[in-house]
């Protein structure tokens, strides 16, 4: 299995290793150290030491099909290195409070919340 980070400014001095000593939430991996996710032969990781923001927000999914209705998901943002951005999507929103919780512990300096652009509604 190959590792690699998404971020490559920041990488895992042994991937393999805490790949090995992380837990399954969802159709994630999740660790002390990073984030993993993707197909088994090519999994990416996110170290929690390359984030610089983070925060989980309610979204929804459109469905396919005659009915139009729209699935309700958790969405967990992530704001990493220079610019780089990553959503990860949750079935359940206490999935994504428990990565949150890891990327907390790992990173308590950090922002649990999005950025305030200073846009104002003109309504």
């Amino acid at each position: 299995m190959r590792l690699q980070s998404l971020c490559p400014d920041t990488v895992l001095d042994h991937p393999q290793e805490d790949y090995r000593a992380s837990l399954r939430v969802e159709q994630y991996r999740v660790s002390p150290q990073a984030l993993y996710f993707g197909p088994f032969f090519a999994v990416q990781y996110l170290p929690f030491q390359a984030i610089c923001r983070a925060w989980v927000q309610s979204s929804s999914l459109a469905l396919t099909g005659c009915c139009g209705r729209q699935l309700p998901v958790t969405v967990l943002r992530v704001r990493y290195g220079e610019n780089g951005s990553q959503s990860f999507v949750f079935e359940r929103e206490a999935s994504a409070l428990q990565v949150l919780d890891r990327i907390a512990r790992c990173r308590p300096d950090i922002p649990l919340e999005p950025e305030k652009t200073g846009y104002r509604s003109p309504v």
